[in-house]
């Protein structure tokens, strides 16, 4: 993908966000209200939290990514499509990011029983368990609005997203750096403050997703020399 269509992505993102706020905005509120719920259980149980955050509240925030990766294709989302479609949209990205939630339970569970028992050998376990976390997060990043807007099966999901994941570093990088920034900035906003903070989130998501993936169909269509 050229830089200059990928310029295109990034200024229609940006052209969204007067015409398309209040979407952006109550497309906000159950990312917010899971959010709320979520940092309530980080004291109680950080297990639950963990699970809240990755089954609860990405499924919900890529309901709204999905809306906005639409509306960059240039379709319309209206509030009513958008809750109408909420939780089969939800349910299925959770298909996707069970897979980090999962490798980031049984990493607390490694780094858990090291504690307890203080075999240096466990910490073998909690660096894989590290390792399978990041790796399976960096691809979710593409594999999340791609299982979305595909409807594609799991392999295919698998195979793509890996594709495009391993060929667009600083895409995907910038949504986990704005993902990690957020969640720095929300664990201390009030649930009024946390509604403003999903949709630039979805955003960078969606712009950063359509981009890569974008780019990659473009090098498979036209392939350079080296790669014939």
């Amino acid at each position: 993908m050229s830089p200059v269509v990928e310029g295109d992505v990034v200024r229609r993102g940006a052209a969204l966000v007067w015409p398309e706020l209040p979407l952006l905005v109550l497309g906000s509120v159950p990312v917010a209200l899971g959010w709320a719920a979520v940092r309530q259980l980080s004291d109680w149980s950080p297990w639950l939290a963990l699970a809240g955050v990755g089954l609860v509240v990405l499924p919900l925030l890529a309901a709204l990514v999905h809306a906005c990766s639409v509306l960059l294709d240039g379709d319309h989302v209206g509030v009513r499509r958008l809750f109408a479609t909420l939780p089969g949209t939800a349910l299925r990205a959770a298909g996707v990011t069970v897979v980090p939630t999962t490798t980031g339970l049984l990493t607390l569970v490694a780094v858990h029983a090291w504690q307890l028992s203080g075999q240096p050998w466990l910490l073998a376990s909690v660096a894989v368990g590290c390792v399978a976390t990041l790796a399976a997060g960096y691809v979710a990043v593409v594999a999340v609005p791609y299982a979305l807007r595909t409807g594609a099966g799991v392999r295919e999901v698998a195979l793509v997203s890996l594709f495009v994941a391993t060929r667009n570093a600083v895409p995907v990088l910038s949504v986990l750096a704005t993902a990690t920034l957020a969640v720095l900035v929300a664990a201390h906003l009030s649930l009024a403050l946390l509604v403003l903070l999903p949709a630039p989130v979805a955003l960078v998501w969606a712009a950063a997703a359509s981009a890569a993936t974008a780019r990659s169909r473009a090098r498979l269509a036209h392939p350079t020399p080296s790669a014939r």
